[in-house]
């Protein structure tokens, strides 16, 4: 299952109010689901933002203490989308951004959100200052961002996630850089070791032996290599 497909799956299963429907429309409308999470710090490539969005999740489901369920799936899932359409690709390589619509950064994920869907209080506020301290307005001095935290743990707890599913990106790619910049096409894992196999030849990225054989137990798609290498792997 890809990474749009997952995203997809949680935010139908965990997201059910009016508008919903309208909103995940309107993001397969963008280049939310093929987008960079950033153009250098992490997830600088395509795919990243979903797969960032992703990571986020599963960090803060952990917080249970926090929200509702679907409160934490609106937060983690939503809280970049202010970064739909707002990169592009460079000619030499890699991302440059072209803010269509400089409305900021947390403010702007409310805004667009709110276009298709009611958000509750505690969520709005999670999300508009959910890059903390790192937030233009708090770094120029404002105290609203200590005001909200008070309000609601969820504003924390979802600032948290997002700094550690980004730390956790950082060190994946720092990993992958130092073995060759080599990482799994599936589930992205930087590996030393790689072994091709039929998902290398039909997307043209490379794979790596264990990881693949990992993601291959739990993905739907098939591999043609795959009952040779078990063999081999028991054999071995």
């Amino acid at each position: 299952m890809t990474n749009a497909k997952r995203f997809k799956e949680i935010f139908v299963s965990q997201i059910d109010r009016p508008g919903a429907a309208d909103l995940i429309a309107w993001l397969e409308s963008t280049d939310f689901f093929t987008a960079p999470a950033s153009t250098k710090h992490h997830g600088a490539f395509p795919g990243g933002l979903v797969g960032h969005s992703l990571n986020v999740y599963y960090e803060l489901i952990t917080r249970q203490n926090v929200g509702t369920p679907e409160s934490r799936a609106v937060c983690a899932l939503l809280h970049d989308i202010c970064k739909a359409d707002y990169y592009e690709p460079q000619d030499g390589g890699g991302y440059q951004v072209k803010d269509r619509f400089p409305f900021g950064h947390g403010e702007k994920s409310v805004f667009l959100i709110s276009r298709f869907m009611r958000l509750t209080d505690e969520e709005a506020l999670a999300i508009r200052w959910h890059m903390g301290a790192y937030d233009d307005a708090a770094r120029g001095g404002s105290r609203t961002l200590s005001a909200a935290m008070a309000v609601s743990p969820l504003v924390y707890e979802l600032h948290a996630a997002d700094m550690r599913a980004t730390q956790q990106e950082q060190r994946q790619e720092a990993g992958a850089e130092s073995c060759g910049g080599l990482i799994c096409a599936v589930c992205g894992k930087p590996v030393e070791r790689v072994k091709p196999c039929g998902y290398e030849r039909w997307h043209g990225q490379v794979t790596c032996d264990e990881c693949c054989e990992e993601c291959f137990r739990s993905e739907p798609f098939p591999c043609r290599d795959h009952d040779e290498r078990m063999k081999e792997k028991s054999e071995g």
